[in-house]
Parts: C-alpha cells; sequence; structure tokens
C-alpha cells in the first residue's frame, strides 16, 4: 500500500509506472481486439475509462460500438451496433494506493488518474495498431474527470 505521503507529480508517476508494467499484455490485448470483425452496420466505435471512484478504486475501460439500430443481444459475442464490452487489462494488478489519494478533492487523484489513463491507453492503441482500426473510434473519459477531451483514436475519425 503506497501512503498518502506523495505529492502530486511523484503521484502521478508512480500511476504511470504501475500501468506501464501492464504495457506488454495490454498491446497483445488490444491487437487481438483489434483484429476481431466488426459488423458492417457499426459506424462508429467510443472508448471510455471509467478512473475507478469507488472503492477498491479501480479504473476500467470500456468498448461501445454504435450504428443506426443499435440493439440488445447478450448471447452476440460479436462486435454489432448496440455491443459493450470491458477490455480486460488487469488493473486489479496495479499498486495499492492509500484510497486518500482518491477521496481528497484538494489533492485530485482522480484527475491525475484520468490524464494518466488517457495517455496511456492512447500509446497503448496505437502501439498495437489501432490508428488505422477501420470502425472510427474516440477516447473518452467518464463522469467528467477528464474534462470533455476527445481524443481520436483512429484515422478515420471525424471523416
Amino acid at each position: 500500500m503506497i501512503p498518502f505521503r506523495l505529492t502530486q507529480a511523484q503521484f502521478r508517476d508512480r500511476y504511470a509506472r504501475s500501468l506501464d508494467k501492464r504495457a506488454k499484455p495490454a498491446i497483445a490485448l488490444l491487437r487481438e481486439h483489434l483484429a476481431l470483425p466488426v459488423k458492417p452496420e457499426v459506424t462508429a466505435a467510443e472508448v471510455k475509462i471509467f478512473v475507478g471512484d469507488e472503492d477498491p478504486y479501480e479504473p476500467s475501460i470500456w468498448m461501445y460500438y454504435v450504428g443506426k439500430d443499435n440493439k440488445v443481444d447478450n448471447a452476440d459475442s460479436s462486435l454489432f451496433a448496440g455491443r459493450s464490452l470491458e477490455l480486460p487489462f488487469g488493473f486489479a494488478a496495479l499498486e495499492q494506493f492509500n484510497e486518500r489519494f482518491f477521496t481528497d478533492e484538494k489533492f485530485g487523484g482522480l484527475v491525475i488518474v484520468a490524464e494518466v489513463l488517457r495517455s496511456w491507453f492512447t500509446e497503448m492503441w496505437w502501439k498495437a495498431g489501432g490508428w488505422s482500426y477501420a470502425t472510427p473510434t474516440a477516447l473518452v473519459v467518464a463522469d467528467g474527470y477528464g474534462g470533455d477531451k476527445i481524443v481520436a483514436l483512429t484515422e478515420s475519425f471525424g471523416t
């Protein structure tokens, strides 16, 4: 457990180093995911980061596929319009930080986590070859922790 004694810069660096230990498996996971066929009715995808603002303060990253006629079908494992899935990055293995890093609003740990996760995921996506992914894809951070910043993950986003 990392005690609540780090500065914001130290916390940022330590959290980033903890994520970087997951880089190789994350890139492999994303390469595998990017190789999956996407149904033709899918017009775009959105990756959403949830910073983990409740105990156990573990982030999660979800991918949502959208189209004109979204459907809900828990039995269909294909990538269809309406499909959402968590990308299993194994964030439970991240270093454990004192909860005050996440609950002390003055410290702003959740905003720091949002920024670090956004940068980390973007780098992993692009290293996995995601810039050329055929489905236009953007990245956002949920619940306002990352501001309203939208990151274009693919060359085709916005065209």
